[in-house]
């Protein structure tokens, strides 16, 4: 079976992670792959297509790039990371007679709309395309698929549920935690779209010196200096508690998630939640809010409420106070990642390509 995937995307972000490890747990299945986004890999079936950067209208301007390169290529299953990278497929006319599957990864920009409205119009444009054009539309968890059926009108048979993975190979616990002086809270994640919540990550501090609490919060997220985040943290005089710690590489993330004493992860909405299962997979708690897809996901090894700055800080006190919870929750953490592997998405896409 020859299989294309697409990506309007590099490597570097999100989604583009999910192709780069979906495509090497497909191409472990003996299968004839390739890989077509904007930048190199080392494995010879990834092909960056050449492109110009648009930061504003990137949605419209990588799939015109990416149709391009389709012009010259061909595959009897086309697999589309986002509806961007179908709509590329579409414009190319390359798909028509071929199997047709994309990934709608959430709702997040209906639910969360764009504040640019061209951006939200091109979306509602490319998303009507994916529905009315794949064959399967692929999502991460049942509750994008309940929302793709709510907010989009996708038929519930057409939409497939494939859980992401998780790299065991890199993210594992440590041989031993380091014992900190203070009580150690770690967070990766985006910084500046609503739906993060970032700004609660300030006021949980904020709450916790108030009781006198003892911690250390590290925020291990680039851009923070285009957020309100460091504003807020001289604004209520935190700069001992609160610590940026930029872009955390993938060579460091072992070991930024394996140290901490808890992962807190204050989000309003997630279609899959990546960071809070990798510290999982890391051996370490999570604090997280139960919205959109993490009750599914963080089923155990973590403490769940609402995402309020209140209940999350009361939640880091308890869990501070007792030592036997926390081993518990980092046990029960590594059991609930060990659930997730690219393996096994693999496995469910080959159903899904061959339906």
């Amino acid at each position: 079976m020859k299989i294309t995937f697409l990506s309007c995307l590099s490597s570097h972000c999100g989604i583009g992670r999910y192709t780069e490890e979906l495509a090497a747990a497909v191409n472990s299945k003996d299968s004839h792959i390739q890989l077509f986004r904007k930048n190199p890999g080392k494995e010879t079936y990834v092909h960056a297509f050449p492109h110009r950067s648009f930061r504003n209208l990137k949605h419209v301007v990588a799939p015109y790039y990416l149709k391009k390169t389709l012009q010259t290529t061909d595959s009897e299953v086309w697999h589309a990371d986002n509806i961007d990278a179908f709509t590329a497929l579409l414009w190319s006319g390359k798909g028509k007679s071929k199997r047709k599957v994309v990934t709608i990864h959430d709702a997040i920009p209906l639910l969360y709309p764009h504040t640019s409205w061209l951006n939200t119009k091109v979306f509602r444009y490319q998303i009507k395309k994916a529905a009315e054009y794949a064959d399967n539309i692929v999502t991460v968890s049942h509750t994008s698929k309940k929302d793709l059926i709510e907010k989009v009108g996708i038929k519930d048979e057409k939409i497939k549920v494939a859980y992401n993975g998780i790299s065991h190979k890199t993210l594992f616990p440590l041989e031993k935690k380091p014992k900190h002086a203070r009580f150690n809270i770690r967070y990766i994640g985006g910084l500046g779209a609503v739906h993060k919540n970032a700004t609660a990550l300030i006021e949980i501090a904020r709450i916790l010196k108030a009781e006198n609490f003892e911690f250390d919060l590290e925020i291990g997220s680039g851009n923070a200096d285009r957020t309100v985040l460091p504003d807020l943290v001289k604004k209520y005089k935190l700069e001992k508690n609160v610590h940026f710690r930029g872009f955390i590489p993938d060579t460091q993330l072992r070991q930024f998630l394996g140290e901490a004493d808890v992962f807190l992860y204050p989000s309003l909405y997630e279609g899959f939640g990546f960071p809070p299962l990798e510290a999982m997979a890391c051996g370490t708690a999570v604090i997280s809010s139960d919205t959109g897809s993490l009750a599914e996901i963080l089923q155990k090894g973590a403490i769940l409420c609402p995402p309020t700055p209140e209940t999350m800080a009361q939640a880091v006190i308890n869990l501070a106070e007792k030592p036997n919870l926390k081993t518990r929750l980092e046990n029960e953490a590594v059991e609930n990642a060990a659930q997730f592997s690219w393996e096994k998405t693999a496995e469910e896409m080959f159903q899904i390509y061959q339906l």
